[in-house]
């Protein structure tokens, strides 16, 4: 183990998710912010070229700044997971970083691991329903595997909580079911009313810097965001590079993030080649 406890392994699989303390350091979290910081740049941009604003709101904040140019713009809709709109370099060497891949070896299993295809960072306006992501499991979505062992980590660029719009789990059914895929009225896949009846919630509040593992079967949602600030996320996932499938678009559009043979790590460049620019989603 290079980073978990057995304790804690143990704890993972018994329960499904692992709340790491302190895991992500501060420079991966400036980078994501400086990622995120360019994605609202261009966003203003495209608001002020369409006549929705006049003033770009460069003197406000990193935490306030979108929710005021949303509120001038007139409440437009915006990505709210946006993915091919930041790949770039710094989203790159974020991804990779040793500190998540050591933790990834560790729940894998294996060093040859890759960064799935699958990645999103989620700009959680105050009380926008539409950005609520419901009760729901990772492995009902498109590419991701209920058979094949792909733990998420999820990390928030601030403290959150209940009213800041932290993950509540659901522990104790990674080893179960796949549930029935069910369309949220937010547009999200998630479970069902009836399904999730029987689901008491465990909100886990979270420093910045700290992280959020838990697996394809977990069911997990957010709490809204009751503040005045954004509540900005990162989430992305892990799997042994051995274990992709090449007739799985979502497997195959990530990178290899570390390997005993260098010759097989993916550089930025050869991510972005794999399609990022005319990608729809």
């Amino acid at each position: 183990m290079k980073t978990l406890t057995k304790e804690q392994y143990d704890f993972y699989v018994e329960h499904g998710y692992l709340h790491l303390p302190g895991v992500v350091p501060e420079h991966v979290l400036d980078l994501v912010r400086g990622v995120l910081s360019r994605w609202v740049d261009r966003l203003a941009d495209t608001w002020t070229a369409d006549g929705l604003i006049t003033d770009t709101r460069e003197d406000l904040d990193f935490w306030r700044r979108l929710v005021v140019l949303w509120a001038d713009a007139g409440n437009p809709k915006y990505s709210r997971s946006p993915r091919k709109e930041v790949v770039e370099p710094d989203t790159h060497r974020a991804l990779s970083d040793p500190a998540l891949l050591d933790v990834a070896e560790d729940l894998l299993g294996t060093d040859e691991i890759s960064v799935h295809g699958v990645f999103n960072v989620r700009p959680k306006l105050p009380s926008q329903h539409w950005t609520n992501t419901p009760w729901h499991q990772d492995a009902q979505y498109r590419g991701i595997s209920p058979h094949v062992h792909v733990p998420t980590f999820w990390f928030p660029l601030q403290d959150v909580d209940e009213d800041y719009s932290c993950l509540g789990v659901e522990p104790g059914y990674h080893n179960g079911k796949l549930f029935e895929p069910y369309e949220d009225e937010t547009g999200f896949l998630g479970i069902s009313p009836e399904d999730r009846k029987q689901f008491k919630g465990h909100p886990v509040r979270m420093k910045a810097g700290d992280l959020l593992c838990f697996t394809s079967l977990t069911p997990h949602h957010a709490y809204s965001n009751q503040t005045d600030r954004v509540r900005w996320s990162l989430d992305v996932r892990y799997q042994a590079t051995d274990s992709i499938d090449p007739e799985i678009e979502q497997e195959t559009i990530g990178f290899v993030a570390r390997s005993n043979d260098p010759g097989r790590l993916e550089s930025f460049d050869q991510w972005y080649a794999k399609g990022w620019k005319e990608r729809g989603w």
